[in-house]
C-alpha cells in the first residue's frame, strides 16, 4: 500500500500537529496546479495591474494562488494567520484567532516563468504563535528565526506535481498521483549529494555582486568543475540542487544591497529544508536559520547547497 501525506503524522514530535496543515498545503497545490493548467484558456496569464509590497508587478496567477492558499489554510482550522509575500500585512483568520499556528508563504514563486510555460512553485513554513491564544494574532508572531520553524517545504508545479517537506526529521518528497488524487511518497529521506551537481545563479549580474562574490564563484568553479543550470524559479533550482547536488546562490548586488530574496518567505523555509537534507544554508557569514527577522518582507543574500560547495564559495 502506498505511503501518503498521512505519514507526516508519524514523523517526530511535531508530525501529528503538522499533518492537517501540510494536507491543506497539498489541497492548495492541487487547486493551484489546475488553475495553472487552464490559465491560458481562462485569460489568466499576464499582469494583474497591481503591485505587491515589494513594488513588483503582480501576475494574475500570483493573486489567484494567494487567494487559494489562504482559503485552504483557513479550512484546516489550525491556522490563526497567514503571512504572504503578496500581502503587505499579516492576514488574520478571524474564525480561528485562537489557533496555535501561523503559515508564511510565497504562493507562486517564479511567476515570471508562466508566460513561457516554465516551472513555478509554492514555498511555505509553519511557526507556533508567541502571543496568547486569547489575543488576536500579531505580526510579531511571524518574526521568528529559522531555529523556531516547526515545518517547511515547497511545491513544484512541473511535469509532475510534487510536495517536498520536513517537520524537522529529514526531508521527504511526495508526488501527486492523479489516478487516486493523493500525494504519495516518491522521494523518501532526501539527502543532498556532497559530490557532483551544478551551480545555479543568474550569472549575468556577477559584475555588480557585492562581497567579492564574483571572484568567489570563479574559485568554486575552478576547484569543483561544476556546470551551470538556472531556471529562474527558486523552487525548481532548489529542487535540482537537493537531488543532484551543488549550490544555489542569490548574492546581494549594487541594486539590491541587502539581498533580493525574502527571509521569511524564501530563505528561511528553503534553508530549513536544505539543512534537514544535510546541506548548508548561509547568508554572507551567518547561517540563514540564525537570522532574527525584523520585518515581514525583509530581504537577505542566500547561499544554499552541499556543505563542501558552500564552504568553498564563502571561504575568504
Amino acid at each position: 500500500m502506498s505511503v501518503t501525506l498521512n505519514s507526516v503524522a508519524k514523523q517526530g514530535k511535531h508530525g501529528a500537529a503538522m499533518m492537517p496543515i501540510i494536507q491543506g498545503v497539498g489541497r492548495a497545490a492541487i487547486e493551484i496546479a489546475a488553475v495553472l493548467r487552464s490559465a491560458v484558456f481562462r485569460g489568466a496569464l499576464g499582469q494583474a495591474g497591481s503591485e505587491n509590497i515589494q513594488g513588483e508587478q503582480q501576475q494574475m496567477l500570483d493573486v489567484l494562488a494567494d487567494e487559494i492558499f489562504f482559503e485552504e489554510m483557513r479550512s484546516t482550522g489550525f491556522v490563526c494567520a497567514v503571512g504572504s509575500e503578496e500581502q503587505e500585512e499579516l492576514l488574520v483568520i478571524d474564525e480561528y484567532t485562537q489557533a496555535d499556528y501561523l503559515v508564511l508563504v510565497d504562493p507562486l514563486d517564479g511567476s515570471s516563468n508562466l508566460d513561457v510555460d516554465g516551472p513555478v512553485g509554492t514555498i511555505f513554513s509553519i511557526v507556533r504563535r508567541k502571543t496568547a491564544n486569547s489575543d488576536r494574532p500579531h505580526v510579531s508572531d511571524t518574526l521568528q528565526s529559522g531555529q523556531e520553524v516547526i515545518a517547511a517545504g515547497y511545491v513544484l508545479y512541473g511535469p509532475a506535481l510534487m510536495l517536498v517537506c520536513s517537520v524537522g526529521t529529514g526531508v521527504n518528497g511526495y508526488t501527486f498521483n492523479s489516478s487516486n488524487a493523493r500525494f504519495e511518497l516518491s522521494h523518501p529521506d532526501i539527502r543532498i549529494p556532497e559530490t557532483g551537481g551544478y551551480y545555479s545563479v543568474n550569472e549575468s549580474n556577477s559584475d555588480i555582486w557585492l562581497d567579492n562574490m564574483g571572484d568567489n564563484l570563479e574559485r568554486l568553479k575552478n576547484k569543483t568543475g561544476l556546470g551551470m543550470r538556472y531556471v529562474g524559479a527558486m523552487v525548481a533550482d532548489m529542487h535540482r540542487t537537493l537531488l543532484k547536488g551543488g549550490i544555489f546562490l542569490y548574492p546581494a548586488d549594487n541594486k539590491n544591497n541587502t539581498g533580493k530574496l525574502r527571509l521569511l518567505y524564501e530563505a528561511i523555509p528553503m534553508g530549513f529544508v536544505m539543512e534537514q537534507a544535510g546541506g548548508k544554508a548561509m547568508s554572507k557569514n551567518i547561517a540563514v536559520l540564525d537570522i532574527k527577522p525584523d520585518t515581514l518582507h525583509q530581504r537577505v543574500p542566500v547561499y544554499l547547497g552541499s556543505k563542501t560547495k558552500i564552504d568553498i564559495l564563502l571561504d575568504s
